[in-house]
């Protein structure tokens, strides 16, 4: 059976199967325990529940390293729960309730600020008076690219599969924004929308502008046309794009639109790195209502692993 004393000793294995190096799965394991004693805590103790403290049956893992690591594998490989029980020596339906149980605790373990570091910058920034102090106390917010990803889902019943197919895919998606620094940190995930919703429309709709400060660089590819006339501030960062009675850019234009290509590329990096965990990977075939706390735990799990030292600061 799939353990983590057996992988502990072996760091390339370890890597491989949670994408985490031992230091740093110890470190979320210690990160995670005392939100994992709080949740079993509130379980046992809730006012429905009508069995005695200490009765019913004991987890098949017994130690928070082999749950952790039975949740890593399953994001990681995205396998069926049929063949994650087989690996881990429990059934099935064991396997979904134990998921259901640490998926929601490991946002605040990996990364604590991910849900309120917006929040707490706008508040700052109406104390900190010069621009200038307000980016050295967060350099994240100096510039921020936003792009929206999507992942393909199953074919949805025949009522909404209009609103989830996307022309641009051609298939059935799932949309989710984000906004990332240019250190590579995600700032920000949005609740996943259904394909069909454009770019733009989504940036609209949550508001995006609003959420940073004026003097934010905003850096956004062809399909936000239309953001820097919309809203006066922030700062937008726009290629120029060819029109119909504008057919052909200049020099110019063509070298400010790949030095525009050079700062968002970020952005493409920090997708690779989500999508090394096939959960985002492959054709999501899961409740919609639980997709949008896997993409704040795979981000979580990123900022994790890239920006250690950025965690630590905030």
């Amino acid at each position: 059976m799939l353990r983590y004393q057996r992988l502990v000793g072996k760091p390339p294995q370890l890597r491989r199967l949670s994408g985490l190096t031992p230091d740093q799965y110890a470190t979320l394991a210690r990160r995670l325990a005392p939100l994992w004693r709080a949740a079993e805590s509130r379980r046992l103790t809730r006012a429905n529940r009508q069995r005695a403290m200490g009765a019913g049956r004991r987890y098949t893992l017994a130690t928070l390293e082999d749950k952790l690591l039975c949740l890593l594998v399953f994001y990681r490989f995205y396998l069926t729960e049929d063949l994650l029980g087989l690996l881990f020596g429990f059934d099935r339906s064991n396997v979904n309730r134990l998921l259901a149980k640490l998926e929601p605790l490991v946002v605040e373990a990996a990364d604590p600020t991910l849900r309120s570091f917006l929040r707490q910058a706008k508040r700052q920034r109406k104390k900190i008076g010069r621009w200038e102090d307000f980016v050295q106390a967060y350099p994240d917010l100096a510039g921020v690219v936003v792009d929206a990803t999507e992942q393909p889902r199953r074919r949805p019943p025949k009522r909404v599969q209009r609103c989830y197919y996307s022309g641009k895919r051609k298939r059935h998606t799932l949309k989710t924004q984000l906004m990332i620094s240019r250190r590579g940190r995600i700032l920000h995930v949005s609740q996943p929308v259904p394909g069909r919703v454009h770019d733009y429309a989504l940036f609209k709709q949550l508001h995006t502008a609003e959420r940073l400060p004026p003097k934010t660089r905003l850096y956004l590819d062809r399909g936000y046309d239309g953001a820097a006339t919309a809203y006066p501030s922030p700062d937008f960062s726009l290629p120029v794009k060819r029109r119909r009675n504008h057919r052909v850019l200049t020099r110019g234009e063509r070298l400010h639109n790949a030095w525009q290509a050079k700062q968002r590329i970020l952005v493409e990096h920090v997708l690779a790195r989500m999508k090394k965990y096939q959960v985002l990977a492959q054709v999501y075939r899961h409740r919609i209502a639980r997709y949008g706390q896997i993409v704040r735990n795979i981000a979580a799990l990123v900022n994790f692993r890239t920006q250690p030292l950025a965690l630590s600061l905030t």
